[in-house]
């Protein structure tokens, strides 16, 4: 395995939307790639949906991140200086799952011309009944940072964007600079201005310096078929 691929990686899609269309702006203005984490519920929102359904889908691939997605209150969350979920939110039933899974699909088919083939929990956080709706929903990967059990193909999360600097996130991507596929998650709501004027910085570095190719998920199906140590990388046993 000689490739090495970077995947951006966006959550909670629906809730701002001049920031999201801010990060995809840069992402297709330099030339790379990026995955949009979509709430099923707002694709409702017709401008939302509509703004979807316009985007350039060789460069931005939406993924399913759920259909609800609750969170605790900012004044809450500020409080105690973390941006964490309710835990009722991952830890379901398989019936549950299921559910929230099967209402994403229904809005999708009828808002969107593209289906998702990805699947990212809410806090990347899922228990093992969540396996069996996945794919009886046809999911066939999941951004997760462990593997899952079943056949299902398992996108590793690397890091978060949180770097002030290219020099800071350089630092700090030398711990993970081995990972075959190095996945750089933030969500477009909560960046600063100083970390939106970075991402053109770190996808010059990740093309370049890096040698990385920006792929989206569902690209790395078809690129595990034909490199081996990369599929045994990412298929669950």
């Amino acid at each position: 395995m000689t490739k090495k691929y970077v995947i951006f990686k966006d959550d909670d899609a629906g809730k701002d939307f001049f920031s999201l269309k801010k990060w995809i702006n840069i992402i297709i203005e330099n030339d790379a790639k990026g995955a949009i984490g979509v709430i099923g519920k707002n694709l409702k929102n017709k401008e939302f949906s509509n703004y979807l359904n316009f985007l350039d889908e060789t460069k931005i691939e939406i993924f399913c991140h759920g259909y609800y997605h609750s969170y605790i209150p900012f004044i809450l969350r500020k409080m105690i200086g973390r941006n964490r979920i309710f835990p009722n939110e991952f830890d379901r039933t398989e019936k549950s799952h299921n559910k929230s899974l099967e209402k994403f699909r229904i809005a999708e088919k009828r808002y969107l011309k593209t289906k998702a083939a990805c699947f990212g929990p809410p806090g990347n956080e899922w228990n093992e009944k969540v396996v069996e709706p996945l794919i009886k929903n046809d999911f066939k990967m999941m951004f997760s940072r462990s593997k899952i059990k079943g056949n299902i193909f398992t996108i590793p999360i690397s890091k978060n964007l949180k770097h002030k600097s290219i020099d800071e996130f350089v630092k700090d991507y030398q711990k993970n600079k081995n990972d075959a596929v190095f996945t750089l998650q933030f969500h477009h709501a909560d960046l600063t201005e100083e970390q939106f004027d970075l991402i053109e910085y770190v996808i010059n570095f990740l093309k370049n310096e890096g040698k990385r190719i920006f792929i989206k998920p569902s690209e790395l199906i078809d690129i595990s078929q034909k490199d081996k140590e990369l599929h045994d990388t990412l298929i669950s046993k």
